[in-house]
């Protein structure tokens, strides 16, 4: 926004330089640069034309005489609007305008000795259709420089955060200043005479918060006068006629957009209603412009007049034959109307204020002023007001305590000045035992919400730079890391000292590839998603890490060992899960070959060695007795795939990707992928997070460690192969070797297939009692019930030899 600093000062006696006011507002959160409105141009002045003719040899121009008061000059023009008793502004001979000196010209048999000036000749717009008009009762034959104030009033330029419209306006930047700088503020309240509120206006809307509507009948359209028009120029607005000039002009002086409708173009009542979908009109830029249910609209019964807080239809505007006006004063729904604005990619200065939130309650004084106006410089009379407000504003109350205004300032601020600063904000404060009670004004009701907020504008107006530095208050007491937390750090930690890299993935991904593992497509959808190839939250992490892998085989890394731990997503609950993906190498050695002689140091990811990492880690956080079962999922290979048990419950899955959907993927055959459910995150507060089910629940519930005495005794060593049949799984046997009281450890060497149906599985087993040496006649007892439990639970043979 801009604005001239001359029409602040209307609101606020200041007369600092304006420099030293800007510089006082960015401080204080309101970006602002000044600069000279325009630039001194020697030798122009005003003059008034005496007569006008059409030049006889040239088509389009005209020939003016036109009079300072002491001399008469003939200039030749090419410009529209040039009317006899016009008063204008003369660029006399060896003005500069632009980079071009004004010099005697001759057109055609006649000369021209000088040029009438338009505002973009002038350098202070950037086009403009015809020659700059003065008021008729402007004096002739003085510095233009002095009736424009080129190169002598400042212009503040301000850039505001969207929480700031009460700065909007130069009142709102007039209050700023004159809470600044401690200087009184100057404003009145206006009425209107109107005993009539006989206007047939309905709202049809819960979205318009307040309607004012003011009818004046025998207005005269005409030009605005010239103090009007040059403070819209300065501010950037475009002059029309005085009565949408003053729209703009109480827009910009109160904040408060308004709208003027030739009535008589109104057909019946007037409602406030959303628009259908489909509904177009023909808005005042000359577009038309589809409209939706979502839309807020200004209509009668035939027509829509204007598309509310955001701009007017053409078949409704002000011209110069308008006698009788509707003015039109409004609150919208400032989210509705930023949407509206968005869509239809339009944006006026209506919109922009709408947008960011307009003083509700000072919507009827600035009407009245705008109605005032209109009587003055439009004549007319006022025929009847009608305000539909059914909602009135209620200030909200925020309790401020001083002692927490010391905590984040750093410096204690007095009671009476913490209420002083308010009040000259303009916001009520009073004292109440040890808080203030501060009353939000409903020009600051879209941004001051707390304490806090409170706080920000105590200090801002004191001045950042007026607080000293300090040194801020560090409390000495331990940080305790939750539990949950150092788990999450420690399982990190193990697959990143194992040679494992962390990636973080989005956790929306595609519906393919789920069709493509020959998973169920999960039910948590988003519906404004941007890319198709993100349209669906992802309930477990497999998909994503397959993603990363294709991505790294596009930039040819076919290596691979990668983890994330993140979230999968179901319709009641969250989970944090670990995900694995492994291929290619995990050592990138070299191998050496001399005669007979050749080892490698390379090594590649295979089924036991990926099985050994998850293993590792199980073991790594206290757990030993892990199931693996065989398992059946969809993408993952049959005979190398199992399911994860831990406390007779299923905690994840690692095993070969399908050769199948590798091809289909386009990724390489032995890629292998884990995933392990770590924790439980509810969508209920109150809920249980500790599930069962889950790493963390069973890594809190574990027994604690106990340490045992080194064994007093020998271990005595044998070795036994069993046949069985083929298709026993060969955790059964390690687990019931494992159950018997004597044996240690278990260990399998030796494997090889007799038959079909048969198979020889051989173990070395590790003997050792607490009390006493073994004997041979003690193993050989031992191990004769085994082979006989063995034979009787597993129709297990003894292999011999």
């Amino acid at each position: 926004m801009k604005v001239a600093y001359s029409w602040i000062k209307e609101f606020v006696d200041i007369d600092l330089p304006a420099k030293e006011v800007a510089e006082k507002l960015n401080i204080s959160g309101i970006e602002t640069v000044s600069y000279k409105f325009g630039k001194y141009i020697p030798n122009i002045i005003t003059v008034k034309i005496l007569s006008v003719e059409k030049h006889p040899e040239r088509d389009k121009l005209f020939i003016c005489k036109a009079t300072d008061g002491e001399r008469e000059y003939q200039v030749i023009t090419g410009a529209d609007n040039v009317k006899k008793d016009a008063v204008v502004i003369l660029a006399k001979i060896g003005a500069v305008i632009g980079d071009k000196e004004i010099k005697k010209v001759k057109f055609g048999s006649f000369e021209s000795e000088g040029m009438f000036l338009s505002l973009q000749e002038l350098g202070i717009e950037e086009s403009s259709e015809g020659i700059f008009l003065l008021d008729e009762d402007t004096p002739i034959g003085v510095d233009a420089n002095k009736i424009l104030t080129l190169g002598e009033d400042d212009i503040f330029e301000i850039e505001i955060t969207p929480n700031r419209g009460d700065a909007l306006s130069v009142k709102g930047l007039a209050r700023e200043i004159s809470a600044i700088f401690n200087l009184s503020f100057k404003d009145k309240k206006v009425d209107i005479n109107c005993i009539s509120s006989d206007i047939d206006i309905e709202l049809l809307t819960d979205k318009t918060y307040r309607y004012r509507a003011v009818l004046i009948k025998n207005v005269l359209v005409k030009q605005s006068p010239l103090d009007i028009r040059l403070k819209l120029i300065k501010s950037g607005a475009s002059v029309i006629n005085n009565i949408v000039d003053i729209t703009n002009y109480i827009l910009l002086q109160e904040g408060q957009p308004l709208h003027a409708f030739d009535f008589d173009k109104i057909d019946g009542a007037v409602y406030i209603r959303q628009a259908k979908d489909g509904e177009k009109v023909l808005c005042l830029d000359g577009i038309e412009r589809e409209l939706s249910k979502d839309d807020i609209v200004i209509a009668d019964k035939e027509k829509i007049l204007a598309i509310a807080g955001v701009i007017g239809a053409d078949n409704s505007k002000i011209t110069e034959d308008s006698k009788n006006i509707l003015l039109e004063a409004a609150n919208f729904d400032r989210f509705f109307v930023r949407k509206t604005a968005k869509r239809l990619s339009i944006s006026t200065d209506s919109s922009y204020r709408f947008e960011r939130g307009v003083d509700i309650q000072a919507l009827e004084n600035a009407q009245n002023k705008a109605v005032n106006m209109i009587l003055d410089l439009a004549g007319g009379e006022v025929i009847a007001a009608k305000d539909i407000y059914h909602r009135p504003y209620i200030p909200k109350k925020v309790v401020v305590r001083p002692e927490f205004i010391q905590k984040i300032l750093g410096e204690k601020i007095e009671e009476d000045e913490i209420i002083s600063i308010l009040n000259r904000l303009q916001i009520n404060a009073e004292k109440e035992n040890n808080k203030i009670n501060v009353y939000i004004p409903s020009f600051r009701s879209y941004d001051l919400e707390r304490e806090i907020d409170i706080v920000e504008e105590i200090a801002r107006i004191k001045g950042y730079d007026s607080f000293l530095p300090s040194m801020p208050h560090i409390p000495l007491d331990n940080f305790s890391l939750s539990e949950d937390y150092k788990f999450f750090k420690k399982t990190r930690e193990f697959f990143k000292d194992n040679g494992f890299n962390e990636v973080v993935n989005y956790t929306f991904v595609s519906e393919e590839i789920y069709n493509i593992l020959g998973l169920n497509k999960p039910n948590i959808e988003i519906s404004n998603y941007l890319l198709k190839t993100q349209s669906i939250m992802r309930d477990n992490l497999a998909v994503s890490l397959i993603n990363t892998l294709q991505e790294n085989l596009r930039h040819n890394i076919k290596d691979l060992s990668i983890f994330e731990i993140s979230s999968a997503f179901f319709e009641n609950h969250e989970e944090i899960r670990v995900g694995l993906l492994a291929v290619g190498d995990y050592v990138k050695g070299f191998s050496f070959t001399k005669g007979k002689y050749h080892f490698s140091t390379t090594k590649k990811w295979g089924f036991l060695s990926f099985k050994g990492v998850i293993e590792s880690y199980l073991k790594s956080i206290g757990f030993k007795n892990i199931d693996f079962i065989p398992a059946d999922i969809p993408f993952l290979h049959k005979y190398q795939s199992a399911k994860i048990i831990l406390n007779n419950q299923e905690i994840g899955y690692f095993g070969k990707i399908d050769p199948e959907k590798s091809d289909i993927l386009e990724i390489p055959k032995d890629t292998f992928i884990a995933e392990l459910k770590l924790f439980y995150v509810p969508r209920n507060i109150n809920e249980e997070k500790l599930k069962d089910g889950y790493l963390f629940t069973a890594y809190k519930n574990k027994e604690p460690v106990i340490f045992k005495e080194l064994p007093k005794y020998p271990a005595v060593y044998r070795d036994l192969a069993f046949i069985v049949e083929e298709d026993l799984e060969l955790d059964k046997l390690i687990k019931a070797l494992r159950s018997y009281e004597l044996i240690e450890e278990v260990r399998v060497f030796d494997i090889y297939y007799i038959d079909e149906n048969k198979k020889s599985v051989a173990f070395n087993l590790s003997f050792r009692a607490k009390d006493r040496s073994l004997s041979d006649e003690d193993i050989n007892s031992y191990v004769g019930k085994i082979v006989e439990d063995f034979k009787e639970r597993f129709n297990a043979k003894l292999r011999e030899g």
